[in-house]
């Protein structure tokens, strides 16, 4: 790992310009769906909330990478007593599910679609997962949404709005001082209003 990143991850300032949204975020929400998982800072973190918030709920995390899914394998042992368990689903997330390594989140086998938040970071392929979870698309679900392209910044904003759902963007933010983040310039968040 990047250690300017391990530090802002322990100290949890990793992408911390979304910190004030999820403390508004989380007590409204039973599940989480993390699709792009990678290392479970998201996953973890959020079982991790859902424990202080004392929120008995489900978290998903949806990672494609084996290399990944063995740690977020791994580290579920790790857990504090008491934490929400995390499932580990190895699977792309995409806009039609093949059997074999791609599902969508509409093919989910949660019967009640509502209080969850949908995190995505999925490099790029952002409008793909959304056309594949268009049963989530739903006031009581909140989405946390990295985008990669400056595009989906007016594309996925006006696909929510067809919904009567609201997103707001969030930009980077330097820290005085630890500066900014390592992070490609075109990297956003589109996240859930919460007004």
């Amino acid at each position: 790992m990047n250690p300017r990143a391990s530090l802002r991850k322990v100290m949890g300032l990793y992408e911390h310009e979304l910190n004030g949204w999820l403390d508004q975020a989380l007590p409204k929400v039973t599940r989480i769906l993390d699709v792009g998982a990678n290392d479970g800072y998201f996953a973890f973190g959020c079982a991790a909330a859902f424990q202080r918030l004392n929120i008995a709920g489900d978290i998903i995390a949806y990672e494609p990478q084996s290399v990944h899914c063995d740690t977020l394998q791994k580290t579920i042992p790790l857990q504090a007593p008491g934490q929400p368990q995390v499932k580990v689903v190895q699977a792309f997330v995409g806009a039609k599910d093949n059997g074999i390594d791609t599902v969508t989140l509409d093919a989910s086998d949660a019967s009640d679609r509502t209080r969850t938040l949908i995190k995505i970071d999925v490099e790029g392929a952002e409008e793909d997962v959304l056309a594949g979870a268009q049963s989530w698309l739903a006031p009581s679900n909140l989405f946390l949404i990295e985008v990669h392209a400056e595009h989906f910044l007016d594309t996925i904003p006006k696909m929510f709005a067809k919904h009567g759902l609201k997103l707001n963007r969030v930009d980077q933010q330097p820290l005085p001082l630890l500066g900014r983040e390592v992070r490609d310039e075109s990297n956003w968040w589109l996240v859930s209003d919460l007004s």
